[in-house]
This record gives structure tokens, sequence and C-alpha cells, in this order.
């Protein structure tokens, strides 16, 4: 069995419990053909970037499924003589990476929310500790140290384009004055 992936744009009048029909005889189908669904996503109801059928929106839903290669051909089918889905696209993948992402993220989720809860419980001794003016203060004072480090590096431009400037000046001048010695010079020769 090889991986598969379906996406398929459903009409954007179509009720929720249409568009659960939809994917239930979809999901059906690949039951039928002994196949199995991995994953399955709703992702809503989106613009298009054209029209379809006179239709400028669309719901997008989306599904990962293991399939034999030959049966493939008969899903295609039935969402090809499906009036209510305007565009579908079945692609084989090599593995699923969504179920693994969708694990990671459940994983890192679940440690996340642990923090946060702790930090907010932190959150919340301290402020029960601290008054709205210490905060205020904190703010200003960083804003404060902020510009300061601001005009510092402004500071430092300004004395690098004067250092600039002043070796452009002395090059001048040694070029008018070698200038001038060339021109005393050709004209002692004459």
């Amino acid at each position: 069995m090889n991986n598969y992936e379906i996406v398929y744009i459903i009409h954007p009048a179509l009720q929720e419990g249409r568009l659960s029909d939809i994917k239930n005889k979809i999901h059906d189908k690949i039951a039928s053909f002994k196949g199995k669904v991995l994953y399955d996503d709703n992702w809503g109801k989106k613009k298009l970037a054209y029209a379809i059928d006179k239709q400028k929106y669309g719901t997008y839903l989306f599904c990962q499924f293991l399939l034999e290669g030959k049966d493939v051909k008969e899903i295609n089918t039935d969402c090809e003589l499906n009036s209510n889905i305007l565009r579908h696209l079945i692609t084989r993948i090599e593995s699923c990476d969504i179920l693994d992402e969708k694990n990671k993220k459940e994983s890192k989720k679940k440690s996340s929310d642990k923090e946060s809860k702790k930090e907010l419980l932190e959150n919340e001794q301290n402020d029960d500790n601290s008054s709205k003016e210490d905060i205020v203060e904190k703010k200003v004072t960083e804003v404060a140290a902020e510009k300061e480090g601001v005009v510092e590096d402004v500071k430092e431009k300004v004395e690098a384009k004067k250092d600039v400037e002043e070796e452009l000046e002395e090059k001048v001048i040694e070029k008018d004055i070698e200038e001038k010695d060339n021109s005393e010079d050709s004209s002692e020769e004459k």
C-alpha cells in the first residue's frame, strides 16, 4: 500500500452536514478498497485564486490515506463525478509527515502548556508583590536605556563621518600642494 493525500474543494453553499456526508463517502470508498484513512482535516472556507464554476469561495478538505495504486483511479473518478466537489488533487507521498508533525506538536503543546501554567502562577505571585508603578518604572527604564544606546550609536557614526571627512580634506590639500609643486616645477623648466 502507498501513502496518498487528497485535497478537495467543496461548493461553499453546502452545510456542515453535507460536508461530512461527502467526506464520509470518500472515506467509505477508501475503506471499500481495504485502504485506511490516516488523517483528515477541514481547512475551512477560503477565497479561491480564480472563480471555479462561478464560485469565488470554496471549503477545503484534506485527507491522508493508505491505498493500493490501482484503486486510486476509482477515488479520482468518484471525485470527478461529484458535482459538489469543485476541484480535487490526489498525490502520492513518501511518508505521512503530517502525522509525525501532529504528534510532535501535541507533545510540544503539552509541555508548553505545563510551562505556561507554571509561568502564569509565578507571574501572578510577582504581580501580587509588585505594584503597577514598579512595572511602569521598569518599562520606562528599559525604554530610556534603549534610547541611550541609539544615541550612542548615532554619536559614533557622526564621529566616524567626521574622521572620514577630515581624511578626505587632508588628501585634497595634499593633492593641491602636489599640483602646485608640479606646476611650479614645470614653469621653472620653461
